[in-house]
């Protein structure tokens, strides 16, 4: 069987890149010849170790919220840019619909230019997600009436996909046609592998991951006082070593995000969702920053403590790195049970889609 599709994916953060390669690598265990279009301006680095066959286009398909850093947002650049994008120009949706002509479906992971994209083709489209732009445009502290202007158009595309996808750790239940565990990327290597890689020999292994957004850490320098530890920093510009015990990582290539996950000891991130995603997965122990300015925080804090025994850290509490005297303490966390792979599901519901006999009705 062959299948060809496109997939319109936001370029905020990681999470919704990771998530829909989630999908099809999933989807590609089951379609002999998958094939994919992939418009989206996340990070190419992103699809290179997925293992599939794709063709990225570099679209701007969404804005979703510019930030200062991995904790701040910046409302006025936010506004600048969605006027920018929306609505969409007809060009654009025609040049989009134009590479389109030979997919059965549009994936939308939470660009609304897949569906404007799909009407126009006349393409069914499914969305993907666990929250949506006008939901969190809704929430934001402060809140400002320009977001919520443009959060009403969003919300108008969204009501018009043809089928919905609901994932956990979901922030806002509607009616749509499945709703699942969480998505999480394929592991390739096994964690002896990548900490041999690393070089953490018998040392215990924290992985900090702000998913993809630089974070300076005022705390770093004191990392080296704590020896039997290796602290691996991902999303640093460049590769070094500022002391024996501590690696900062840029992308790449040889360790795979979800690797390095798996083979860590704790996880310390913000709450997002890919991470949170990978270490339901891996079972690894986690500690989220939370981010009480984001509307999702809430709800993902919540599935990390009450699904996965996991810790939630405040923001203040991690930058002034306190929680260091206590990492052992860390590490001792109830682990719940992997749960099912969301992103199986989601590839089961697509193969439905492809069967008249089985095509369920749309939302």
């Amino acid at each position: 069987m062959s299948l060809e599709l496109a997939c319109f994916i936001s370029p905020h953060g990681y999470g919704h890149a990771t998530r829909t390669i989630a999908v099809l690598q999933a989807l590609q265990k089951q379609v002999r010849d998958l094939r994919a279009h992939c418009f989206t301006t996340a990070p190419p680095e992103l699809f290179a170790t997925s293992g599939l066959s794709l063709t990225l286009h570099p679209v701007i398909t969404d804005v979703g919220l510019i930030q200062t850093d991995a904790f701040t947002v910046d409302q006025p650049r936010t506004v600048a840019r969605l006027a920018e994008l929306l609505p969409f120009r007809e060009s654009l949706v025609s040049r989009c619909a134009g590479l389109c002509g030979s997919c059965r479906l549009i994936l939308c992971d939470i660009s609304c230019l897949g569906i404007a994209v799909a009407q126009h083709a006349e393409i069914p489209s499914l969305l993907v997600e666990n929250f949506t732009w006008d939901w969190i445009y809704e929430r934001l502290d402060p809140p400002a009436d320009d977001l919520l202007r443009f959060g009403a158009l969003l919300s108008d595309y969204y009501r018009q996909a043809t089928y919905r996808i609901q994932t956990d750790p979901l922030c806002n239940p509607v009616a749509g046609n499945l709703r699942c565990p969480p998505m999480a990327r394929m592991r390739i290597q096994e964690s002896d592998r990548i900490r041999e890689r690393i070089g953490c020999g018998a040392r215990t292994m924290v992985l900090i991951t702000m998913g993809g957004i630089r974070l300076d850490l005022p705390f770093i320098e004191r990392l080296s006082g704590f020896d039997d530890y290796l602290f691996v920093i991902a999303g640093q510009q460049g590769q070094r070593r500022p002391s024996a015990n501590v690696l900062l990582l840029d992308h790449d290539p040889g360790l795979h995000h979800p690797d390095l996950i798996g083979a860590a000891d704790l996880v310390i991130c913000k709450n997002g969702y890919s991470t949170i995603a990978e270490c339901a997965q891996t079972r690894t122990p986690i500690c989220c920053v939370s981010r009480h300015n984001f509307a999702e925080s809430a709800v993902l804090d919540r599935y990390v403590s009450t699904m996965m025994g996991g810790v939630i850290l405040e923001l203040d509490r991690f930058l002034r790195g306190d929680w260091l005297d206590g990492l052992d303490g860390l590490m001792k966390q109830n682990r719940a049970p992997a749960p099912v792979n969301g992103a199986d599901q989601a590839a089961s519901f697509i193969m439905s889609l492809l069967q008249p006999e089985t095509r369920p009705p749309a939302s």
